[in-house]
């Protein structure tokens, strides 16, 4: 396999990843700043791909320990490989395997996941094999991915995933089933344009849906808002706040 080796946090973490195929975007940094993650917690990564998310995280809070679940052989062999390669305080581990099927045990804080998200009956899908499987959603595969979350989480555990906007509805049904407390941010291109990606952090305990206010990612003449530079270059944690 081709890889390149890229930069995440300004460079503060080294990634090597598939030169073809799916690769570490804008979506891997916010989800990982999403995480209220603290040091001493454990966190499960599901779908970790090359370990980008499990990276920024412990960049930003040493002292956790993290799993991550990746079923493609060679991305997991990366991830290990970037694990190994970024000086870290942190204890990460990798397991190549389904995430349906494997023995995950249920003392997590923390599950995350940036799962495959297109519908391979509506969608154009990747003729590369490893973009293919990260990217596109088999039937049924969502609420079988959150129902492994919540059966790997503490009581007090909380699952933060990142998906389409256009899906909240279906996710939130989903979750009613399987946790409490949820939290929704929307993620904005730019103000006034139509959402795209949408983060949904659901806590096993609690109750009721608060809705936060919309995150902008980009300015009018195309960069990076600032709080999106605090976050996708400084480590800064990704705030949840009410909407007015």
């Amino acid at each position: 396999m081709d890889t390149t080796s890229d930069g995440l946090l300004n460079h503060r973490i080294k990634i090597e990843q598939p030169k073809y195929g799916y690769r570490v975007a804008v979506d891997t940094v916010l989800l990982a700043a999403a995480v209220p993650v603290q040091a001493g917690d454990r966190v499960l990564d599901l779908g970790c791909g090359v370990g980008g998310v499990m990276l920024c995280l412990a960049t930003r809070v040493p002292g956790i320990s993290a799993v991550g679940v990746e079923i493609q052989d060679e991305l997991a062999e990366l991830a290990r490989r970037n694990i190994q390669g970024n000086a870290l305080q942190a204890d990460l581990k990798i397991l190549q395997g389904d995430v349906t099927s494997l023995s995950l045990g249920n003392n997590f804080d923390h599950a995350l996941m940036n799962p495959p998200y297109h519908d391979e009956a509506r969608h154009d899908v990747s003729a590369h094999d490893g973009k293919r499987t990260a990217n596109t959603e088999k039937e049924g595969d969502l609420p079988v991915w959150m129902e492994r979350a919540a059966l790997a989480l503490k009581s007090s555990g909380m699952l933060t995933l990142i998906h389409r906007a256009d899906r909240v509805e279906e996710i939130l049904g989903y979750g009613k089933k399987l946790f409490g407390a949820t939290e929704i941010l929307t993620i904005l291109p730019k103000a006034g344009a139509a959402a795209k990606r949408v983060i949904i952090r659901f806590r096993k305990e609690g109750q009721g849906i608060r809705r936060c206010r919309d995150f902008v990612l980009h300015k009018p003449d195309g960069g990076y808002s600032d709080e999106a530079e605090k976050i996708l270059r400084e480590a800064e944690a990704l705030r949840f706040i009410e909407a007015n």
